[in-house]
C-alpha cells in the first residue's frame, strides 16, 4: 500500500538550519515539522505505520529559490514522521530512504511518498 502527503507552501527543515541555529530553535523548527506533517496526514487518513516503510521525497522549489542538499531534508522530515507515527523508527530497520526529487513550480511544495514494504 502506499500514501502521499502533499504539502504545500512548505518543506522540512534542512539539516544546515538545525546545526547553525541558536541551541533552543532546531527543537521548535522540528517540533512545527511534525505538527505540519501529521495535519495533513490526520485529514489524508493516512494509518500509522506497523512495519518498514519507504519514503520518497518530491521538493518543489519555487522560482529563484535554491535548494539545499538532497540528503538535507530526511533528518526533520524522517524525525517529523516518526513522531506522528508515519514511520515505526528512522533507522534502517525502519526506513528504506529513497532518492530526492527537485523540481521547478510557480510555489513551493513537498510531496512525501510512504510506501509498506514486507
Amino acid at each position: 500500500m502506499h500514501y502521499i502527503l502533499t504539502i504545500p507552501d512548505w518543506a522540512p527543515t534542512p539539516l544546515n538550519k538545525l546545526l547553525s541555529a541558536h541551541w533552543g530553535t532546531p527543537a521548535k523548527r522540528k517540533k512545527a515539522d511534525a505538527r505540519m506533517i501529521w495535519a495533513y496526514a490526520a485529514s489524508a487518513q493516512i494509518p500509522k505505520a506497523t512495519g518498514k516503510r519507504s519514503v520518497e521525497l518530491t521538493i518543489t522549489l519555487a522560482p529563484r529559490q535554491r535548494a539545499a542538499d538532497p540528503d538535507a531534508y530526511f533528518k526533520s522530515g524522517c524525525d517529523a514522521l516518526v513522531r506522528c507515527g508515519l514511520l515505526t523508527d528512522d533507522n534502517r530497520q525502519g526506513v528504506e530512504l529513497l532518492p530526492v526529487r527537485f523540481k521547478r513550480g510557480e510555489r513551493k511544495a513537498t510531496r512525501i511518498v510512504l510506501r509498506d514494504l514486507p
